[in-house]
């Protein structure tokens, strides 16, 4: 009987990765009690310009960090950015400023021989999908039969539920003024807004967000970047009702509400937008559910 036990505990316990941009952060999830296991929580930087060698070795490093926090932990739940098949496991990144030398390459089994495992027990999905299943989950828009998500940050991620199941949109790549969404609603824009209106060159997104209350034209952009995200949101049809906002760059909702609220006035929407209740922790749990749907 215990023996049986520590075998449903162990195959409840699963591990759930969330790639980004910059960085990967993991976890092991427990998803019979929705927490996070204790001492597995492992967020690095990793060079998206790197090679493809070395993108897969530092993603491996911490997913093992990970798991070491739990024995018998035998599936890996992977939030990762797209254009990518994911049920094949290949990327077809490019063009975007990250994890260019993965281009066409099987990652899957890449980071299974690098993990020495089967391939099997991984399972891709879209950031934006995870990030949106996870809110669903036990987030921002809990137990919410319909709903969409962007997320802001290093690229532009989108997705939709329905029947309280996410999928992937893919509107990073829809065209919006005069060049794609991605190019709006990313932190290049605001790296790029800045050095244009001040002539100088900011670290992040979060250093220029600390000098915006002091400084009026930083105000300006978060409102300008806000106006563009409601006139973004104009021209889906139909319009959302919820739209719940996760990445680095929801952070900063507070200075761009303004221009955002203005605009879906302005436009009439019946939009309601609401900031991630989870953070990184919702792309994780999001990505480890995907496991078992």
């Amino acid at each position: 009987m215990e023996q049986n036990n520590a075998l449903n505990a162990q195959h409840n316990i699963v591990l759930g990765a969330d790639i980004g941009g910059s960085h990967i952060t993991t976890a092991l999830i427990n998803r019979q009690s929705r927490t996070l296991v204790p001492g597995s929580f492992y967020r690095e930087h990793v060079n998206a310009q790197g090679s493809a060698a070395a993108i897969i070795q530092a993603w491996a490093k911490v997913i093992r960090q990970s798991m070491q926090a739990a024995a018998g932990v035998q599936r890996i739940g992977i939030a990762m950015p797209g254009p990518f098949d994911y049920e094949a496991g290949i990327s077809f990144i490019k063009g975007l400023h990250k994890y260019e030398a993965l281009y066409g390459l099987n990652v899957k089994t890449l980071l299974a021989q690098e993990l020495n495992m089967p391939a099997s027990c991984i399972k891709m999905a879209n950031d934006a999908q995870c990030f949106l299943q996870g809110e669903l989950f036990n987030g921002a828009v809990k137990d919410q039969p319909r709903a969409m998500g962007f997320t802001l940050g290093t690229g532009f991620g989108s997705a939709v539920a329905e029947n309280g199941v996410a999928r992937d949109l893919s509107y990073f790549n829809t065209p919006f003024k005069d060049a794609r969404a991605e190019e709006y609603f990313s932190a290049r824009w605001i790296m790029q807004r800045y050095k244009d209106i001040s002539g100088q060159t900011a670290k992040n997104v979060k250093a220029i967000a600390g000098i915006a209350q002091t400084t009026p034209v930083v105000a300006a952009l978060f409102h300008e970047f806000g106006a563009n995200l409601g006139e973004f949101t104009a021209t889906l049809q139909p319009a959302p009702d919820l739209v719940v906002l996760g990445g680095n760059i929801a952070q900063t909702y507070s200075l761009f509400k303004g221009g955002l609220q203005e605009k879906i006035q302005e436009q009439g929407l019946p939009t309601t937008f609401v900031v991630s209740a989870l953070g990184e922790q919702a792309a994780l749990f999001g990505a480890a559910g995907m496991l078992f749907a």
